[in-house]
């Protein structure tokens, strides 16, 4: 009753070839990393301080410290996004360069000459005549 769908056949894809970085480049993405973790740990440590405020503080005082340490980790959040999302941008350049600029071409030909009207352009010639209707004999 109902045709039954066959899923297609997986065709491989091609992976992009990628340029082995050089060991300047390694250095700049090892200390890219180093960055993130650096980054990781100062805000793991002001979480564990807003923590340590949070388990202190009086039963009124524990809403305010709670709001701050949702909003902060949403800060954190996109800070740390952000930051990776820049560094696997850079690494990717680095592994592709940009290809190099197209040599300067030749100017294109000139335009070609209009064609001058003649008298017969007052009078067209019937569609027939132009191959667009069939002629009658």
């Amino acid at each position: 009753m109902f045709a039954q769908l066959r899923p297609a056949a997986a065709q491989p894809v091609a992976s992009p070839v990628l340029a082995r970085p050089s060991s300047a480049q390694q250095r700049q993405i090892q200390q890219m990393q180093e960055r993130l973790r650096k980054m990781t740990r100062e805000q793991d440590d002001e979480l564990e301080h807003l923590l340590g405020e949070l388990n202190g503080a009086s039963r009124d005082k524990k809403i305010d410290l709670l709001t701050r340490i949702v909003t902060r980790l949403i800060e954190q959040r996109k800070a740390f996004h952000q930051e990776s999302e820049a560094v696997r941008l850079r690494i990717l350049d680095m592994q592709n360069p940009p290809a190099p600029l197209p040599r300067a071409m030749a100017p294109p030909p000139p335009p070609a000459r209009a064609i001058e009207k003649s008298d017969s352009s007052e009078n067209p010639p019937a569609a027939s005549e132009q191959g667009y209707l069939p002629q009658q004999q």
